[in-house]
C-alpha cells in the first residue's frame, strides 16, 4: 500500500478513484481493524457509488507506524486530532463517513465537530456496557488460538495491538466513556447498523442515536448477523450504504435485513 506521511509516523492507506465533483467517501475501521479488513466493502462503494473511496490504518494498526490505543481519549484524539489532518492531506472537504465499532466512535465524534455530508456508524460504542467488556474479556482468553493467527495476516505487531486496545477498554478511566451528550451536535444524515447477534453490543447504541442526534436517522437491525455484517455480506451493505449516500436527506427507522 502508499503510505502517508505523519509526524506521527507513515499511514498506509488505499485511495481508490471517483468522480471528483461528488463527495468523498472515507472508512474508519475497527478497534482491532485495518485497511485490508475491510474486505471488498470499500471497492463495492466506490463502483455503487461512482465516488471516490479513502482507506487507511491507524497508528500502530496494519502496516502503519507509531503506537495504538492509547489513553482514555485515544477515540476523541484520532476523531478531532488525527482525521482532520488526514482529510486535510487529500483536500477531502464534508465527506461521507463509513465507521464501524470503534471507527463509528471515531466518526460519529467528527461528525459533532465538523461538517460532513452524513456518516454510516456501523456497530457504534456510544457507551461502555457489559456486553462489550465480556466480549473483550472473551477475546482475549481465546486470542492466542482464535485471534491472533487472523490478526497477524494483516498487522506488523498483532500482540503489542491487542494488548494496547483491550488494556483500554477494560482499564476504569474508560468505563467513563459515553458519547451521548455530543450526539444532538451532530446535525448530518445518519444510518446507524448493528448485527442482532452482536457479541460486542446491544441495541441500545442504536437506539441512542437515534434518539438524541439532532438531523436525520435511518437504522437497521439485521437479523442473522454479529459484529461484522460488512464482511459477511459485502454486497448487501454497499447497497444499503449506496442507497444512503444518494438519498441522505431521509429520516426512517426500521429493523431489516438485506
Amino acid at each position: 500500500m502508499p503510505v502517508l506521511a505523519h509526524p506521527r509516523g507513515d499511514l498506509e492507506y488505499v485511495l481508490h478513484g471517483g468522480d471528483p465533483n461528488l463527495p468523498t467517501v472515507v472508512f474508519l475501521h475497527e478497534g482491532l481493524g485495518s485497511a485490508g479488513q475491510w474486505g471488498r466493502l470499500p471497492s463495492l462503494v466506490g463502483r455503487a457509488t461512482g465516488m471516490r473511496v479513502l482507506v487507511y490504518s491507524r497508528h500502530g494498526y496494519g502496516g502503519s507506524a507509531g503506537d495504538g490505543p492509547t489513553g482514555a481519549d485515544y477515540l476523541h484524539r484520532e476523531a478531532l486530532d488525527v482525521l482532520p489532518e488526514i482529510l486535510a492531506e487529500f483536500d477531502i472537504e464534508a465527506p461521507i463517513l463509513v465507521g464501524h465499532s470503534d471507527g463509528a466512535s471515531i466518526a460519529a465524534i467528527y461528525a459533532g465537530a465538523h461538517p460532513v455530508r452524513a456518516a454510516v456508524l456501523i456497530a457504534p460504542h456510544v457507551l461502555v456496557e457489559d456486553t462489550t467488556l465480556n466480549g473483550i474479556r472473551y477475546t482475549a482468553a481465546h486470542f492466542a488460538e482464535h485471534v491472533r493467527p487472523t490478526l497477524a495476516a494483516f498487522h506488523d505487531d498483532p500482540d503489542a495491538l491487542f494488548a494496547r486496545w483491550s488494556g483500554v477498554w477494560l482499564s476504569d478511566d474508560f468505563a467513563a466513556f459515553d458519547l451521548t451528550g455530543l450526539l444532538p451536535d451532530i446535525a448530518a444524515p445518519l444510518l446507524v447498523v448493528q448485527g442482532v447477534d452482536d457479541e460486542y453490543g446491544t441495541p441500545v447504541h442504536v437506539d441512542a442515536v437515534a434518539e438524541h442526534a439532532s438531523g436525520p436517522v435511518r437504522t437497521r437491525l439485521l437479523a442473522g448477523h454479529g459484529h461484522h455484517p460488512h464482511l459477511h455480506d459485502p454486497e448487501a451493505i454497499a447497497v444499503l450504504i449506496a442507497d444512503f449516500a444518494s438519498l441522505p436527506t431521509s429520516s426512517t427507522k426500521e429493523d431489516e435485513t438485506p
